[in-house]
């Protein structure tokens, strides 16, 4: 009985739960108590260049940074080969993304990524 309350309470803990839409602001300056948490950000693309790997852990080959009213922040394309639509400069989207913390041996957060899971196009 205490082993299956146990597990049960384990998968309410761990279980990725996505929220309501939130702004780019909230999300990093939550970023660091949020690792693995799924969220659904609105925005406008920027395209950016591939970047190379960083410290701490590589985010992912294709990137582009997403715009609000609050901030910027870049997301990664969790499988860009499996979009049906490609993003475009000054597309208008709406992203559920997961956020990911990479920390070092001493579980100190050397890098924050965005990574999206699903991309839905708005319009421009």
């Amino acid at each position: 009985m205490w082993i299956m309350l146990w597990v049960v309470l384990m998968l309410v803990m761990t279980t990725t739960e996505v929220n309501g839409q939130v702004s780019i602001s909230s999300v990093l300056s939550t970023a660091e108590s949020s690792n693995l948490e799924t969220v659904t950000l609105q925005g406008i693309v920027q395209l950016t260049r591939p970047r190379r790997q960083e410290l701490g852990g590589k985010c992912g080959a294709h990137t582009f940074m997403l715009t609000d009213d609050t901030g910027s922040v870049e997301v990664a394309i969790r499988r860009a080969n499996r979009m049906v639509e490609p993003l475009r400069e000054g597309d208008r989207v709406q992203i559920t993304a997961q956020i990911k913390v990479f920390r070092s041996q001493d579980n100190i957060p050397l890098r924050i990524c965005v990574e999206a899971i699903k991309i839905q196009h708005l319009g421009q």
